[in-house]
């Protein structure tokens, strides 16, 4: 059996009291952190609360391995896998499943909070009136993808707001994770090539970091005045708001 505990969105302290049984019920533990960052996690805490050792997977492990280092033990064992917020939002962890299915290993799925319901609950925004999300890529040899700057022009047609996750690169044991400060510079840069007044100095903006910590930072603004602000540590997550309404805008006075 193969099982997907999703860990949540900040520490250890996360993992639900399913999660927790279920991984003290496992043979064997791995976890992978190269999809998401959790801040205040500790691993030695985590093995104290499951009571296990946890081995961490690189992202060749599953991607690329999946079959030796997971699938194959899991055909006899039962093998957790532990994943920051919640397990199938990542196509890598479906793209894993549908492997064990067609290798006839079953599966169980343990959800956990997400930066999906996190990011509007927390910034006050109506989640139903949030449109395509996308990801704001770290930009490779001067070149960045313009993906997310048409799905806000898109969504702010429509009135909707725009969910921007950013980009985590990981090359052996270098970690490469992009600010909101980077992802504003990175869509500035596209504006200025495109010139379509989608993404300006003067865009409104939700900037969330650390979220499901005590000590989450939420500022909302016009990019101007967030550009060179201090966040925190990442992982951070960047709202274009669309229309507002009225008890949004109170929200985000009182709050951000």
């Amino acid at each position: 059996m193969l099982v997907f505990i999703g860990l949540g969105l900040h520490s250890e302290a996360d993992i639900s009291l399913k999660g927790l049984r279920e991984a003290e019920s496992c043979d064997i533990l791995f976890a992978e952190f190269y999809t998401s960052e959790m801040a205040g996690l500790n691993i030695s805490r985590l093995e104290e609360l499951v009571r296990k050792k946890i081995k961490i997977l690189k992202r060749e492990d599953i991607e690329e391995k999946a079959h030796e280092t997971i699938l194959k033990l899991a055909k006899n064992s039962k093998v957790g896998l532990m994943v920051p917020g919640d397990p199938l939002i990542s196509t890598t962890h479906v793209h894993l499943r549908l492997d064990a299915k067609k290798l006839g290993i079953s599966t169980r799925v343990i959800h956990n909070s997400s930066i999906f319901s996190a990011a509007p609950s927390i910034s006050g925004l109506h989640n139903y009136k949030f449109g395509r999300s996308a990801t704001v890529a770290i930009p490779e040899r001067g070149y960045s993808p313009e993906t997310p700057y048409n799905v806000i022009k898109e969504n702010r047609e429509r009135g909707l707001h725009t969910l921007l996750f950013l980009d985590i690169k990981v090359e052996g044991d270098k970690r490469k994770t992009m600010t909101a400060n980077d992802a504003m510079r990175v869509l500035l840069d596209i504006e200025e090539k495109r010139g379509e007044k989608v993404f300006t100095y003067d865009t409104l903006c939700v900037v969330l970091g650390n979220i499901g910590s005590f000590e989450y930072v939420m500022k909302s603004g016009k990019v101007r005045d967030l550009l060179y602000l201090d966040f925190g540590v990442p992982p951070h997550t960047l709202i274009v708001p669309g229309e507002l309404h009225f008890m949004e805008e109170e929200y985000l006075e009182e709050f951000g």
